[in-house]
């Protein structure tokens, strides 16, 4: 499976708006998916696995809390073995434009095509 549709696979069922790499509409709470390929597991000239760097954008409006849904990222990600994810409010106070900028989380993981993992380890909590 391509990591865009292993996301959109993982993802779709929290109920939020997924897009892949940009999105410029309208919504107040939504997920931007991206991603970086780095080959791997090398034997000779060639690489026998893809490694992709995974992010995920998490936007929602400034007050509302992003807690229980950036768990329920982390649990959907992981269950659909991609690598235990960290997270990282990127907000950035400087850029904001009102009210209506929002709140911006980072949600990072791997993701392995070619198969070398099955899924980390990972202990998201009670």
């Amino acid at each position: 499976m391509s990591v865009d549709k292993a996301l959109q696979a993982a993802l779709k069922p929290l109920g939020l708006p997924v897009f892949p790499h940009k999105y410029t509409g309208p919504a107040l709470e939504y997920l931007v998916t991206s991603w970086n390929m780095v080959p791997d597991l090398h034997a000779g000239d060639l690489s026998r696995a893809a490694r992709y760097l995974v992010n995920v954008s998490y936007y929602l409006p400034d007050k509302q809390n992003p807690h229980e849904t950036l768990e329920a990222i982390c649990r959907a990600l992981v269950a659909a073995d991609f690598t235990c994810p960290q997270i990282m409010n990127i907000d950035d106070a400087e850029r904001r434009s009102g009210a209506a900028y929002g709140q911006h989380w980072a949600i990072e993981c791997e993701y392995c095509d070619g198969g070398y993992w099955d899924g980390e380890a990972c202990d998201l909590g009670p």
